[in-house]
């Protein structure tokens, strides 16, 4: 997994201390919201809560730069409410094109996170007129429209010029760069149309990239042209930023074979359109040829690369690289849902589609109603497990799978998985216990019995091994000297698995320090790591990786090691208030100034509890002068429902016996903990013990206290 490693170096002296009541950042969009390859211009940050201390900018990916243009400020307004800031945005000339994380960072901390879109052709910003065709706003093509619907009923027109037949490629987006944005509840949903001379439709696209529009459209006629871009349903919001990248040149959507085998020259076919525009060297059916040492650089899983066209690389694709063998769907008919499983007479042994296990099939619903049957052999007991990609990698399959045995009865079926706290229409029937020894069918069809040349996938066949996966909670620390930060990491167990996992940081700053708790055996306990700055930190911001690392004990005695990289996710204001996640590209750490909470001192901090017994935690908080806000003493995270929970398991904070909520200036607090009779016997279990402050709803401010390890004896 490529990753950004970032160590910024501040100067202290220029930074204003954080008055009162402060909150970081939260990113709403980004104006305009495409950035040209080899070019350096200005992009306006909007955010919700000031930006007035804004130090530097971080973009993942690589091959972006950028910085923060600082804004006037007059000499009697010490903390002006800074909602748009400049910034100048450097991308190189080899930069891959495509979408990235951008943060500000300020004395307040590390912002939530904005969207910026790396493109290959000149960026055209909307004009403040051009809601008619009469106030067409003119283009040259190519480019990239930036634009906004920032308002009900709005509707943007843009004017250009065809001068012979030729083909362009319209790529919207708009609606996918609003998933990462914290407090956007409602997205936008736009439609493209395509008008000629007199305003007439020559054609038109709504949701094709989920809920953003794509055309390939011929033009035969030379002329004028308008494009129209609005929200379908004919509302607007000042944050609903777009790009509409326009060009002639090849749009490769996805290849034929999906999955690749790491190391191993492969050759794919491009899917898409335009693909024998001049110059590209391809017609629809040719090969392009990945060289090994391509693909060998690249780390095994979902990866976006480059097809090697004859004149310029193509727009990057999305393709699985495996180290498994992998297989490709014979040409010959395997569909036989109506042969050879309808026809209790018939052998499946006589299908030529047998797989061996593991590995990775490569195949295509080629047409409606098309079915695609896979047999293997497997002994009683066994435990298997099938993972469609293909969504996830830009395919149009809506998959369904399911296995059936000899007779034709059906054993297990998938239709939508779940990864972490998000979905997709990937199908995965996972540890699939085998009844019986003999063979069996592996069949896979669109849910809505579509199918085209689009129709791709890859079913990844394995033996089910244990597994867990962790996610962490929430996207960035903010700490500063003299008060910690948390996280929160939770863990999905699979497969069997059952035993402690230890958690692992990597990537913290000098002056930095982790406390990486562990996630207790079995199910109900979360894990989380306390980070400490050293007064000699100074000023710096890095990205981390979280890992966990675990034993597992087979049947057979032996001990296997397990590990898992921790997928990240930021925090998003849902619709009514609910508290939701979304995937981000990496936890952000930064050191900042002192904040509202100055500090804060612990009566104890290693708890031994006998079961049946209560210890109480005096707490004393450290406020900023003329802080009088709410503050919420805890011990998990907890919004409406518990999200994170390090407890042991059988102990709990006793809110009658509790003083969690200081008002009106109050700076002490105490928590009590109660280990009930039945409690586990445990050692010392890392607990993150929090003062919290609500900035909306949802959102609070974290600030952490001292390690606190909780014990619970055997009675």
């Amino acid at each position: 997994m490529r990753r950004l490693v970032l160590a910024v170096s501040l100067i202290a002296a220029c930074i204003q201390t954080a008055s009162a009541q402060t909150a970081f950042p939260m990113l709403m969009s980004l104006k305009p919201v495409a950035v040209h390859i080899g070019t350096t211009s200005e992009v306006t940050v909007n955010s919700r809560y000031s930006m007035h201390s804004a130090e530097s900018v971080l973009v993942t990916g690589g091959g972006v730069l950028a910085e923060v243009v600082l804004p006037e400020v007059k000499k009697d307004d010490k903390a002006p409410n800074v909602t748009a800031l400049k910034i100048k945005v450097s991308v190189a000339s080899d930069a891959m094109p495509g979408v990235r994380d951008l943060r500000i960072l300020t004395a307040q901390g590390v912002s939530t996170v904005a969207q910026l879109v790396v493109v290959e052709d000149p960026v055209i910003v909307e004009q403040a007129k051009n809601d008619s065709l009469a106030e067409s706003q003119a283009i040259t093509l190519p480019a990239t429209v930036c634009g906004c619907i920032e308002k009900a009923e709005d509707l943007d027109y843009f004017r250009f010029k065809i001068e012979a037949p030729t083909s362009l490629v319209f790529h919207v987006r708009s609606q996918r760069l609003q998933d990462r944005i914290h407090d956007l509840q409602v997205h936008s949903d736009p439609i493209l149309t395509i008008r000629n001379a007199q305003g007439s439709t020559i054609a038109a696209a709504d949701n094709v990239f989920h809920g953003d529009p794509f055309l390939c459209h011929r033009f035969e006629q030379p002329g004028e042209y308008f494009l129209e871009i609005r929200d379908v349903r004919y509302t607007g919001n000042q944050y609903w930023e777009y790009a509409v990248e326009i060009h002639s040149r090849p749009f490769v959507r996805s290849v034929f074979p999906l999955a690749i085998t790491a190391g191993k020259e492969t050759k794919v076919s491009p899917i898409g359109c335009q693909l024998s525009a001049s110059g590209a060297g391809l017609l629809p059916a040719q090969e392009v040829a990945l060289p090994a040492g391509q693909v060998e650089k690249l780390p095994h899983g979902i990866n976006r690369l480059r097809l090697p066209f004859a004149d310029r690389p193509s727009n990057p694709v999305a393709t699985y690289i495996t180290a498994l063998p992998t297989i490709t769907e014979i040409n010959e008919d395997n569909n036989v849902a109506a042969t050879v499983i309808g026809d209790p007479k018939s052998e499946i042994s006589n299908l030529k589609s047998q797989i061996p296990i593991p590995c990775v099939i490569n195949g295509r619903i080629e047409a409606p109603d098309d079915v695609d049957c896979f047999v293997f052999e497997a002994k009683k007991d066994d435990k298997l497990s099938f993972e469609v990609k293909a969504r996830r990698l830009q395919s149009e399959l809506d998959s369904t799978i399911r296995v059936l045995n000899a007779t034709g009865a059906t054993i297990a079926e998938n239709d939508d998985l779940r990864l972490g706290k998000r979905g997709s229409q990937d199908s995965w029937i996972e540890s699939l216990t085998i009844p019986a020894d003999g063979k069996y069918v592996l069949e896979i069809r669109d849910m809505h019995l579509r199918g085209g040349e689009n129709f791709v996938y890859a079913i990844e066949v394995t033996q089910a091994r244990p597994y867990f996966s962790l996610f962490a909670d929430t996207d960035k620390t903010n700490l500063s000297p003299g008060v910690n930060g948390v996280m929160w990491v939770k863990i999905e167990r699979k497969n069997g698995f059952t035993g402690a996992v230890q958690l692992h940081v990597d990537g913290l700053p000098a002056g930095v320090t982790a406390e990486c708790g562990r996630i207790l055996p079995d199910k109900g306990t979360d894990g989380c790591i306390i980070f400490k700055a050293t007064p000699e930190a100074g000023r710096v911001v890095s990205p981390l990786v979280i890992r966990g690392t675990g034993v597992h004990a087979q049947a057979d005695g032996q001990m296997v090691e397990l590990s898992a990289l921790a997928a990240t996710y930021q925090e998003m204001y849902q619709p009514g208030g609910g508290r939701g996640h979304w995937p981000v590209d990496q936890h952000v750490l930064a050191v900042i100034p002192a904040h509202d909470i100055r500090g804060i001192k612990l009566s104890a901090t290693d708890i031994t509890l006998k079961p049946g017994e209560s210890k109480t935690i005096d707490v004393t908080i450290d406020r900023a002068p003329d802080f009088k806000a709410n503050v919420s003493l805890d011990v998990t995270m907890t919004h409406l429902a518990l999200f994170a929970d390090t407890l042991p398991p059988g102990v709990t904070v006793d809110g009658n016996k509790s003083k969690t909520l200081l008002s009106n200036g109050a700076t002490q607090g105490t928590i009590t903990l109660t280990a009930a009779k039945t409690a586990t016997p445990v050692e010392r279990q890392l607990i993150g013990l929090t003062a919290n402050i609500s900035l909306n709803f949802v959102v609070k401010t974290t600030f952490a206290a001292e390690p606190v390890f909780v014990s619970v004896s055997a009675p």
